[in-house]
């Protein structure tokens, strides 16, 4: 399989035992905005919305809250469950500068979970050796 002409970087996780009254609308389009910048990523130019953010009432997940934020070069995406305390968290992107594990620190420091698993990672640059990750910024 050929390699990709440009970096790509990927994580899925989960952060498990966050309090039910940190995972509101607003604080989480904010923690969005603020993991974007951190993460070295731009918001796209959208026709719509962006970053799209609904809540849902009552469901199976006792309700929340999903942020969808289209970025440049991929996407972030992050759902709630009120009633399991839970955000499932999604960041992919494409190239040298951008890291998403500076995005999820930002929504472990904003959402202070008890511990965070993952489901997935995939970073072409440390499999190459390319570049090292830039730092997170505060």
């Amino acid at each position: 399989m050929p390699n990709r002409p440009y970096a790509y970087r990927h994580i899925v996780a989960t952060l498990h035992g966050c309090r039910s009254d940190l995972l509101d609308d607003k604080l989480l389009l904010n923690t969005t905005l603020k993991a974007i910048r951190n993460a070295n990523m731009k918001l796209a130019k959208t026709k719509t919305k962006n970053p799209l953010v609904y809540r849902v009432g009552d469901d199976i997940m006792g309700g929340g809250v999903s942020v969808n934020a289209l970025i440049t070069t991929s996407h972030l995406t992050v759902h709630t469950s009120k009633l399991y305390g839970t955000v499932e968290f999604d960041c992919a992107t494409c190239g040298c500068d951008s890291n998403p594990w500076a995005a999820l620190e930002t929504f472990k420091r904003a959402l202070k979970p008890t511990h965070v698993t993952t489901q997935y990672e995939h970073d072409e640059l440390r499999q190459q050796q390319i570049v090292t990750i830039p730092p997170i910024k505060i």
